[in-house]
């Protein structure tokens, strides 16, 4: 890898640890910037080196490092949002993946890549809450009720929106000359 990639890395892991501390309890799960950086990194990084910076992201965490919403430790495994991180990773792969490349189905893999997301999420969490917590609401409406539908409206405008952005921004971080005059002179 090149020093450039490692240092997009880099700063896309500060932006993830960054948005995943704007956070808003709102319940068992947080409402944070997580999403928007989860689809910012795979639409640039694309998938391999999005992978590398969602799986340094839990190892951190997991060893201790304070970089998860709440903090780090490997007791957040047992937590019921664990599983959205795990999602981050997952969606990553498809959403940097290289199926379509124009702007729409930039956007409709972000789309159906925050959904998968949320399914890993969704069950991960109706695991710990039926088998762990042992909950007596641990159903899946509950689940739905409590770990998505709070969500939905702003993880679609976020997960669009960075699309949207990763866009306009990936033939500069491609370091792509052409693109990058094509977009500027065309803003006038």
């Amino acid at each position: 890898m090149k020093i450039k990639d490692l240092t997009i890395m880099a700063i896309s892991l500060a932006i993830l640890i960054i948005c995943s501390k704007i956070s808003f309890n709102i319940g068992i799960i947080s409402l944070t910037l997580q999403t928007f950086a989860v689809v910012t990194i795979s639409l640039l990084l694309k998938w391999k080196k999005a992978a590398i910076v969602f799986i340094a992201y839990i190892v951190m965490g997991l060893i201790g490092i304070p970089v998860f919403s709440t903090g780090g430790g490997f007791q957040y495994v047992l937590l019921p949002s664990f599983g959205f991180i795990i999602g981050f990773l997952i969606s990553s792969l498809f959403i940097g993946s290289n199926i379509g490349n124009t702007k729409l189905l930039k956007i409709i893999k972000s789309v159906i890549g925050l959904l998968i997301l949320d399914l890993i999420g969704l069950i991960y969490m109706y695991f710990i809450l039926k088998f762990y917590i042992e909950s007596p609401n641990a159903n899946f409406m509950y689940v739905i009720e409590v770990g998505f539908l709070p969500f939905i409206i702003k993880d679609l405008i976020s997960t669009v929106l960075a699309a949207l952005i990763a866009i306009r921004v990936e033939p500069i971080v491609a370091n792509d000359n052409e693109k990058v005059n094509y977009i500027f002179e065309n803003e006038k």
